[in-house]
């Protein structure tokens, strides 16, 4: 569905925290990125035609990270008013594979945090208000 002239249209996008003993893995965004760029933000993308939040997930955890999730939980959703989008942020509390940056050309590294470790998410305090209540209930 077209966004009316003078409408700004809305994108739908998955986040995925990646938990392990009390760390959470990021990527770090490419410096050639549009939004963001050169900030470590978690793992994701744009939900494409026809395709649930769930399965967008999955697909960017194998695109972006080379693994494949076997569980997570919702965490909420967060309004990025910059690009702008909806952002469904889930926790990935199991997968299988060894996390390996799998996409360089949309991120210039990847690297667990703990919650002290944790770099600020660009402003999106309830990003990163999210990921601190997923680490600390891990």
């Amino acid at each position: 569905m077209a966004a009316s002239e003078g409408q700004v249209r809305i994108a739908r996008c998955v986040a995925g925290a990646i938990i392990s003993s009390g760390e959470v893995l990021l990527v770090r965004r490419s410096p050639a990125a549009r939004y963001y760029p050169d900030v470590w933000d978690l793992f994701g993308g744009h939900v494409e035609a026809g395709e649930s939040l769930e399965e967008a997930l999955r697909r960017e955890a194998r695109e972006e990270l080379g693994i494949e999730i076997e569980s997570f939980l919702p965490l909420g959703t967060v309004h990025d008013p910059v690009e702008p989008a909806d952002i469904t942020i889930f926790a990935v509390t199991a997968w299988r594979g060894e996390s390996v940056n799998a996409a360089p050309n949309e991120h210039s590294d990847i690297r667990w945090f703990s919650l002290a470790e944790l770099p600020d998410f660009s402003g999106l305090e309830a990003y990163r208000r999210l990921v601190v209540e997923a680490l600390e209930q891990s």
